[in-house]
């Protein structure tokens, strides 16, 4: 969807209606004691099921872990991530992060500030991550391939984890959840703060998770996001306040 689609009062995409909304295993279709809270084994096939809440309706669903993964990307169609109204909000967070990289990076203010532009400026122009490692460097041409990378995958990750935030809030989201990156041989690897942060499920939208931040990225380099929830009335009540 284009941001002119969304501009122009367009329709939204239909979803596809993932998951099941009782609690039967998407998998071998037995019908489990309750519904899950969160990932847990089927105790018939021993296959993960994924808990999430789906965009088409707000409904929370039992899912295989390819659905899993495909409700998450509703979520950042819904929440225009990579078109749109949201974008413009990653684009201003990034730009006003001049402080924030100085003392993160231990670089000069005006160092700082020019290179909140470059990636606010490589938001904007989806540049990507290798796009905008690149932009840094040429800006930078003291500073290292890796580290020109790191920065540009993590501001990045601050800004859109932002935006995400603000949107769901917008959008009268009670609630969200860690999602850990799935890969295998991630580097870095998973970490225990991360695997804490997915532990405790679901949570209130304005909670911090277990590690201290509102959402991703939880240290440098961290792959894993956070999905939204619609949290039962009894958490989600005043969800625009602490």
């Amino acid at each position: 969807m284009g941001i002119l689609d969304k501009l122009f009062g367009k329709p939204k995409p239909k979803y596809e209606t993932l998951g099941n909304t009782e609690p039967v295993c998407p998998y071998c279709a037995k019908t489990l004691d309750k519904m899950p809270g969160r990932k847990t084994k089927c105790p018939f096939c021993a296959n993960y099921m994924y808990v999430r809440t789906r965009p088409a309706d707000k409904k929370r669903v039992v899912v295989t872990e390819q659905d899993a993964a495909k409700i998450n990307e509703q979520w950042m169609v819904e929440h225009g991530t990579v078109e749109g109204p949201p974008m413009v909000e990653a684009i201003k967070f990034a730009q006003e992060r001049g402080a924030q990289i100085a003392a993160k990076y231990e670089l000069t203010s005006d160092s700082a500030s020019r290179l909140a532009h470059i990636v606010s400026d490589g938001i904007k122009n989806k540049r990507g991550i290798d796009g905008l490692a690149c932009d840094i460097r040429k800006k930078f041409p003291d500073m290292t391939t890796d580290r020109a990378r790191l920065i540009a995958h993590n501001e990045t990750a601050e800004a859109l984890s932002h935006a995400s935030l603000e949107r769901s809030k917008d959008m009268g989201v009670t609630g969200k959840e860690w999602v850990l990156c799935q890969s295998e041989g991630a580097v870095p690897p998973v970490c225990d703060i991360c695997r804490a942060n997915a532990a405790v499920g679901a949570i209130p939208v304005n909670q911090m998770f277990p590690g201290g931040v509102m959402g991703y990225p939880q240290h440098d380099g961290c792959r894993c996001c956070t999905a939204p929830v619609m949290l039962p009335r009894a958490h989600g009540d005043n969800p625009g306040k602490p």
